[in-house]
Formats: structure tokens, sequence, C-alpha cells
């Protein structure tokens, strides 16, 4: 299996900010124990049992050296188109040629760019002639059943049947346009170069370019979100398991101090995760980092559990730092990270098999009915969590499935027998997807 897993600099793919280990070198590690220990205790199902990367980045200024070349990790962006794509071809011809690509317990992700913005204009990051040839042998070495190839209308032109998932795909790695600056600014190279707003340009054209490249080639590629855990990334390669876009209510839960309904939908989120892939939206902090400018100690402290602000400050550094960057940020950025916001959660609907929404007030949220409204309207199943028997008909409407009090159940009054009800419909509608999927 191949992924190609793109991302701007700064997303966190290798690194994160102090230099720890990053998101994809961190699967890797924890995937290889779990591999390891599941295989000693005969549990391992999964046709891949060893998992590796290529930093596309390091193989080329590890071949301009060898060539004798002086190019740094500054000044590589600078240099003559010609010798980026001549250095960019050594490195792919080399990762194309190792015979161990093609083993079939073997995963290798090509750590890449889509593109990068550099100096006001957009430079490639990835060479197409080398990506036709992957992709050409990857069809070739896993052809799809004949049934599957598209019969054009015109005499004697077929199309080519899509790659299966299990033969070759891609991976865009998004983050908070907080955290990813964060990280720029450790960088030489990139230190004090990008603007909020170029930022979240970049992120969007590297997520297009990579599902353009994706869509070319019949092949599926998803969004992963920097803190999503890293079970998310490794069960898309080891597991065909159904995926899920978790919803909940974020905001109204925070303004009516029910932070601990959040910590439970997330809960419930990593119950759904033994046995699928789930997406959640919370993973991707763009709102809060922009918001925290704008809210006092007060509310902070009403809006946020302990375990939040924890981790809160684990991602954000300190308080003061997020807050001093939300203060930089003019209304048009704003503008567009909610934009942003909006353009990615539907994005992971889109890839998404079903929504699952976790909705434990009686509050309208304009969010979760329009994911559910995408949801149903793409041909996702809906499945709502909900504890009053009286719901709009129009979030009943676009629901494929709804858990609310039993007839002559009493709707649950107080946040503890809310928490207790979802908790039992989390149960229910858990065993009733696990029981439809085997």
């Amino acid at each position: 299996m191949i992924v190609i897993a793109t991302g701007v600099s700064g997303s966190g793919r290798l690194s994160e900010a102090g230099g720890g280990p990053g998101h994809v070198v961190r699967m890797i590690e924890e995937g290889a124990a779990r591999i390891e220990q599941e295989q000693r205790e005969g549990r391992w199902t999964s046709p891949i049992k060893r998992l590796r990367y290529f930093d596309m980045g390091r193989l080329m200024l590890d071949r301009a050296r060898d060539l004798g070349m002086v190019v740094r990790t500054e000044t590589i962006l600078d240099m003559a188109p010609e010798a980026l794509h001549e250095l960019r071809a050594i490195a792919f011809t080399e990762v194309v040629n190792d015979p161990a690509l093609w083993e079939p317990d073997l995963c290798t992700i090509l750590v890449t760019h889509a593109c990068f913005w550099w100096k006001g204009h957009l430079i490639p990051g990835l060479d197409t002639h080398y990506l036709k040839l992957l992709f050409d042998e990857t069809r070739r070495r896993t052809p799809s059943p004949e049934a599957a190839a598209v019969q054009e209308p015109l005499p004697g032109l077929r199309l080519a049947p899509p790659v299966q998932p299990e033969g070759i795909f891609y991976v865009t790695m998004v983050d908070s346009v907080y955290q990813i600056q964060r990280r720029l600014e450790e960088s030489e190279q990139w230190r004090g170069r990008l603007r909020p707003g170029e930022i979240i340009a970049w992120q969007e054209q590297e997520v297009f370019i990579s599902k353009m490249l994706a869509a070319y080639e019949r092949v599926p590629h998803f969004l992963i979100a920097h803190d999503e855990p890293v079970q998310t990334f490794f069960d898309l390669i080891c597991f065909k398991r159904p995926r899920i876009y978790l919803g909940y209510p974020i905001t109204n839960l925070r303004r009516e101090g029910q932070a601990q309904l959040i910590e439970m939908a997330r809960e419930f989120g990593q119950r759904l995760r033994e046995h699928f892939v789930v997406f959640d939206p919370l993973s991707v902090k763009d709102e809060e980092a922009a918001a925290f400018s704008t809210i006092g100690d007060a509310e902070f402290e009403q809006q946020f559990s302990s375990e939040q602000r924890a981790e809160i400050l684990a991602w954000a550094g300190s308080l003061d730092a997020v807050r001093s960057w939300g203060r930089t940020l003019d209304d048009h950025t704003r503008l567009q990270l909610a934009r942003a916001t909006v353009v990615r959660d539907l994005r992971l609907i889109d890839q998404s098999d079903m929504n699952v929404v976790f909705y434990p007030t009686s509050q309208m949220s304009f969010g979760v009915l329009s994911e559910m409204i995408h949801a149903h309207t793409t041909g996702k199943k809906v499945y709502i969590l909900y504890p009053h028997k009286s719901m709009s008909p129009f979030m009943e409407f676009y629901a494929t499935g709804v858990c609310t009090p039993a007839p002559g159940e009493d709707d649950p009054a107080t946040p503890d027998e809310v928490a207790a009800f979802m908790h039992r419909a989390g149960d229910a509608l858990l065993a009733e997807l696990t029981a439809e999927g085997s």
C-alpha cells in the first residue's frame, strides 16, 4: 500500500512545536507497537504488517548534497524551477524504483507537499509524471474486477477502473491556523513570512490540489486533522471500517456552561472508534483560537472544563500567546477562518459513510442542522441522539434514525439525567450500528 500524505509546512506531520515527533511519526511508532502486540496474541487481521515513511523534502536535500550542490532547507524554494524539478525527479525516481514499495504487507507513506506558497506565488510540490508512473504501476499490480470498468459510449474507449483504497490513496493533514503559524515561527525558513490569511489560503490550495490529483486517478482522498488520535490514520490504512462524522453543538453547549456534555460527546466518539473511523470537528481549533481574544477569564472558566483547559494550554503554549495572536486578526481574516471551518466540516462529511449527531440540548444549532442536511442530501445515513420527545420536524426530516425518550418515559430534567439518557442512547445506537456492520 502507498499513501501520499500532503500538508502545508507547519501542519505537524513530521515534527511538532518544540521539536517533538509529528503525527505521522507517532502513528507509525504506535501502529508498529500495536501490530506487534496483536500479532503475538494472534488477533491481527489486516494484511498490513509494517509501516514506514519517506520525507520527500529531506530526500531531495540529501540527493542534492550527494550531487555536490549547496542547498539548504531555508533556501531550497529559491532555486530555479528547473533545478527543483530535477531534484524532485531524482527523489521520486528513487522511491518508485524501491522494490520494497510493492511488498504486500508494507504500507509506505510519502510525506510531501502538493504546493508551496512562497514569496507571493505557488510552487509545485509534486511531480505529476512520476505520480502517474506510481499510479499506473499500482493499478497494474492491483487490478480491479472487470465489472468495475466503465464503458464509454464511443467504441473502443474504456476508462481505467478505480484503484482500490488498499492499493493507494491520498491524505491531507490539516490543522488550525494558529498551531501552523506557531510551528512556522520556530522555523528559520518560514519565520515571519506568512500572515494568517495566507496560511488559510495555502492550506485550502493544498487540500484542493490533493483532491484534484486524487480525483484524476479515481482514488480516495481524506482530510485528517492533526489533533485526531493517530488511530484515525492507522485505521484508514489497515482496516476497511465504516467512517463516521461526529456532529455536536459545540458553541451552544459552551454558552450554556455545559462543557461536560462536550466531553461526553468526545468520549462517545472514542467508543465509536472501537468499531469505526471517526472524524471529530473539534480536532481543528480555528474557531477556538480566534475566540479566545474576545472572552474574559470568567467566560473561559465557565465555557471549558479543567480537562479542556489543560488541552488548550497543550496546543496553545499559553493562553496569553493565543490571545495575543487572536488580537492580530482583522474582521476579514476572522470571516475567512469561519468559512474555512464550514467547508472543512462539510468535506469531513463527504468522506464519511454516515453522520452521527450527539445533540444533548434543546437549543437550535445552525451548524449541526446544516451538517445534517448536507449529509442527508449527499446520500449519507444520519442518526441523532436527542434527550427530548419533542423535536423540530426539520431535524427529524433529515434523520435516518432518531434516539429520543421512549413513549411514556419522561424527558430528562437535570444535567445528570440528560447525561444518563445520552449514555444509554449512545449504547443503543452503537449496538445497532455494529450489528448492521457485522
